[in-house]
C-alpha cells in the first residue's frame, strides 16, 4: 500500500492554499466589479444585498438579516419582492415603548394572520421559517399546509413578567405563536396539543425548533408556565431556545 508521507502533505497542503488563494483574489476582483455592473452576482451570496426571503437560505442569509436590520426601508423592499405588502411605518410610541422600523403584516408566504404591526426584521424572520420550515414540516407531519398562523400580537407596553426591565415586546421586536389552521380547517394549539407524542406535538416541536433557528430567543411550553399556551421569540441582545 502506497504510503503518504511528511512530503507528500506538504505539497497537497501548498496546492491548497495556492487554490485557496487564487480564489480569494478572483472573488476580491469579481466582487467590485459586479457591484458597478460588469456583471450579476448571484443575490444570494452578496453579503451586502437584501436576503432573497424566497430562496433556500445558506450561510449569508443571516447577516444578509443582520444588514437589513439596520435598514428598516431595505427590509421592507425585502418582503415586498417576496410578495408582502410591507411598508415601513413611522417611528410612534413613548418613552420605552417606541416601535421603531414596524411594518403592519398580515400574511407571510403562504399563511394568513390576524394583521399585527411588528418590527420588520421579526417580520422577515417570520416569512424565512414560514416559508423554509413551517410549512415543509406541516405537509410532511401533518399532510397539508397551514393556512393561518394564530397568536397573541407583537406590542406590548409593558416588562418582563416579575422583573423590572423592559420586555422585547415593548418594541415589537418579538411575537407569540399559540397555534396554527391547517388548510381544512382543523386548529392546532400549544395550550390543547403541545403534550404527547402525537402528529399534531410533532408538527408543534418542529415548528418550535425552527423558530431557534431564525431567533435570538425562543420560549416554548417546556420553559415554564407562563409560556404554556404560546412559542414566544424575539430578536433581543441573548440567544436561547427553550
Amino acid at each position: 500500500m502506497r504510503q503518504t508521507g511528511p512530503l507528500t502533505r506538504s505539497v497537497t497542503l501548498r496546492v491548497l492554499g495556492r487554490v485557496l488563494l487564487a480564489v480569494l483574489v478572483f472573488a476580491a476582483l469579481a466582487y467590485p466589479a459586479s457591484r458597478m455592473g460588469v456583471f450579476e452576482w448571484p443575490r444570494a451570496y452578496d453579503p451586502l444585498a437584501l436576503p432573497d426571503l424566497d430562496a433556500r437560505p445558506n450561510f449569508l442569509t443571516d447577516w444578509q438579516l443582520r444588514l437589513a436590520e439596520v435598514d428598516p426601508e431595505g427590509c421592507a423592499v425585502a418582503l415586498r419582492r417576496a410578495g408582502v405588502d410591507a411598508h415601513i411605518r413611522p417611528d410612534h410610541g413613548a418613552g420605552a415603548c417606541v416601535i421603531s422600523g414596524g411594518v403592519n403584516l398580515a400574511r407571510l408566504s403562504r399563511a394568513g394572520m390576524r394583521p399585527e404591526e411588528t418590527r420588520c426584521v421579526v417580520a422577515a424572520r417570520l416569512y424565512l421559517w414560514e416559508r423554509h420550515v413551517l410549512q415543509p414540516a406541516a405537509i410532511r407531519i401533518m399532510g397539508e399546509p397551514v393556512s393561518e398562523i394564530l397568536h397573541f400580537g407583537s406590542y406590548s407596553c409593558r416588562t418582563i413578567r416579575g422583573r423590572s426591565s423592559m420586555s422585547q415586546h415593548s418594541t415589537a421586536n418579538a411575537f407569540d405563536i399559540s397555534g396554527f389552521r391547517l388548510a381544512s380547517g382543523k386548529t392546532i394549539s400549544l395550550k390543547a396539543d403541545w403534550a404527547g407524542n402525537d402528529a399534531a406535538a410533532r408538527f408543534l416541536r418542529a415548528a418550535r425548533d425552527g423558530l431557534c433557528d431564525w431567533f435570538n430567543v425562543t420560549l416554548s411550553p417546556d420553559y415554564n408556565a407562563d409560556h404554556a399556551d404560546h412559542f414566544h421569540v424575539d430578536m433581543g441582545w441573548y440567544r436561547t431556545c427553550r
